[in-house]
Formats: C-alpha cells, sequence, structure tokens
C-alpha cells in the first residue's frame, strides 16, 4: 500500500505544465494529425493488425475500429481491468487482465493478473496466461516469449511454454515495452519516477541499464506509458503526465524529439501508442484515437 500510495502521488504531481518542458521539436514539418474517435471512456492500450484496424481497451472492453469513420465493435466486454496488446504468431491478440492499481500494488508478490488471447474476428477468447504482476506494458519477442510490466512495482515477467516468470526481470515502475528489431533488447517506459527508458538483455535480465532519459529537468515528470517502435527501432512514447507524445531515434547516443504536443496532459493525457505502416496511432485517458500521419519508418535504418 506505501508503493500505491507513493504512485498516486506522483500522478500528481505529473500535472507538470506542458508548456515548460524542454524536448526539442522532431526535424521537418508538422505532422498531419487527426482525430478518428473521442469520448470513448478512459482508454489504456491500442494496436493495428496487418489490415489496418485498430484494436483498443476501455475500462472493462476491447474493441475493434475497422476504419475511420466505422463505428466501434465491441469484441470483449466484463474485461477485469484491461492492460497491453499485442500479437501471437498466429495472430490472435493477446490482452492484459488484472490491470489494476489494487492488482499492481501487491502484484509483484502475489501474481495476480494475467493474459487472454482473443479471436481478433469473433471477440472468442480463452486464459493465456495466469501469474502476472499487472500486466500493464505487454510485449511479444520474436521467439514467441511474452513480457509483461507492473508500473506499480519492479517486476517484467516473462511468459513461454505456457510457463510464467514472475520477476524474470525487474524496471522499477516499468509500463509501456517493446522488443527491439534484433530480438536482443526490450525497451520498457518508466512512468512514476523521473522519466526515462530502460533497457533490459533478453539473454541476461539481470542486465538492465537507462536507454535514455531527457536532459532537461523540466522534462522529469513527463510520466511515460505506453510505447511501441517502428521498422527502424525508432521508438514512440506517450508521455502522459505532459499531455505529449516523443520519439527516439536510437544511435551511440539516442536522441528524444517532440512528435505531438498539446494534447490534454495527465489525468487524460496519452495511454499508449501503436504503429501501422508510417503512422502513429494514440489513445488518451480522455477518450480519443488519434492518428499521427508519415512519421515512422516503414523500412530498417540503414
Amino acid at each position: 500500500m506505501r508503493r500505491l500510495a507513493a504512485a498516486i502521488a506522483a500522478g500528481a504531481a505529473l500535472t507538470f505544465p506542458a508548456s515548460a518542458l524542454a524536448v526539442p521539436p522532431c526535424p521537418g514539418p508538422a505532422p498531419s494529425v487527426a482525430t478518428l474517435l473521442a469520448d470513448q471512456g478512459r482508454l489504456e492500450s491500442v494496436i493495428v493488425d496487418r489490415r489496418g484496424r485498430v484494436f483498443f481497451t476501455n475500462e472493462t472492453q476491447l474493441l475493434r475500429l475497422d476504419k475511420p469513420g466505422a463505428t466501434p465493435r465491441v469484441l470483449v466486454d466484463g474485461v477485469d481491468g484491461p492492460g497491453g496488446l499485442a500479437f501471437d504468431a498466429a495472430g490472435k491478440l493477446l490482452m492484459g487482465s488484472g490491470n489494476t492499481l489494487s492488482n499492481g500494488a501487491i502484484g509483484d508478490l502475489t501474481g495476480p493478473a494475467g493474459l487472454l488471447r482473443v479471436d481478433p474476428e469473433t471477440g472468442a477468447h480463452t486464459v493465456y496466461a495466469t501469474g502476472l504482476s499487472m500486466a500493464n506494458g505487454v510485449a511479444r519477442g520474436p521467439d514467441g516469449a511474452v513480457y509483461a510490466t507492473n508500473d506499480l512495482g519492479r517486476n517484467v515477467d516473462r511468459v513461454a511454454g505456457g510457463q510464467t516468470q514472475r520477476g524474470w526481470s525487474h524496471v522499477d515502475s516499468g509500463n509501456g515495452a517493446v522488443v527491439d528489431s534484433t530480438g536482443r533488447w526490450l525497451y520498457v517506459a518508466q512512468t512514476f519516477r523521473p522519466a526515462a527508458i530502460a533497457r533490459v538483455d533478453l539473454a541476461q535480465p539481470d542486465q538492465v541499464t537507462t536507454y535514455v532519459a531527457p536532459s532537461d529537468p523540466a522534462d522529469l515528470a513527463a510520466g511515460l506509458d505506453g510505447m511501441t517502435r517502428d521498422a527502424a527501432d525508432d521508438l514512440f512514447v506517450a508521455a502522459n503526465g505532459a499531455g505529449e507524445v516523443w520519439k527516439v531515434t536510437p544511435g551511440a547516443a539516442p536522441s528524444i524529439c517532440l512528435l505531438l504536443d498539446g494534447l490534454a496532459p495527465f489525468p487524460d493525457g496519452p495511454s499508449a501508442v501503436a504503429v501501422h505502416g508510417a503512422d502513429v496511432y494514440v489513445v488518451t485517458f480522455g477518450g480519443d484515437l488519434i492518428r499521427i500521419a508519415g512519421v515512422a519508418a516503414t523500412r530498417p535504418r540503414r
């Protein structure tokens, strides 16, 4: 409960004025931004399939938007705390469940959360994994292993071969997670602590380093949330407390730039991001689904 209280206090601190944040704008002209949906409830996660269909979660449901202008279809209802989303090798959706504050506060010790495997056409679902700490962020590696985070704890859990390894690695207040294109690194955004992205060596999960962090103290309360990558391993991360979306370009010294600002900050800020082709999709706790066009790489960088 002490950790839960600290997280709530940190959440209150994430109302840092967005105008004071110092991450520099991304190079080039301002991207085209469109709000595809609004007033959809408190949205938690988002992912897009190869057909361009957008899957997203609210407080209790998994929904699918088939095309802009359509009415979202409810695929799964009555979920206790939908969490992160990933696709498995067969194209089924893996969705975190039990992603709640109460579970996260004790999850590192008790493993109350899990994953559901959902048919993206019908919504039929089964339990894929149990014993997870929170399943807030969910990422799948090229070998099929699935990783799940707890932003109210330290555990990064791993699911492979039908077995859950709770506490496989440790990242303080881990949230959005993504495996890089080489299958060597797991990147984890950190929320209720000074903003940073950690990097976990998948072969040596006890080797955890800071991949990138903003240099200006004004950015430390950005409240990083969901995260994804494009084909060139650029990272895109929702800065919930700031009302922004950041882009991280890899290199000897990875750099952060401001892709989108002017969104409502916490408690209505951006919660998750997804890439499809050259576009980045954003969902917010305020209920919006937003598309940022033409900002993601569709090929590896040479």
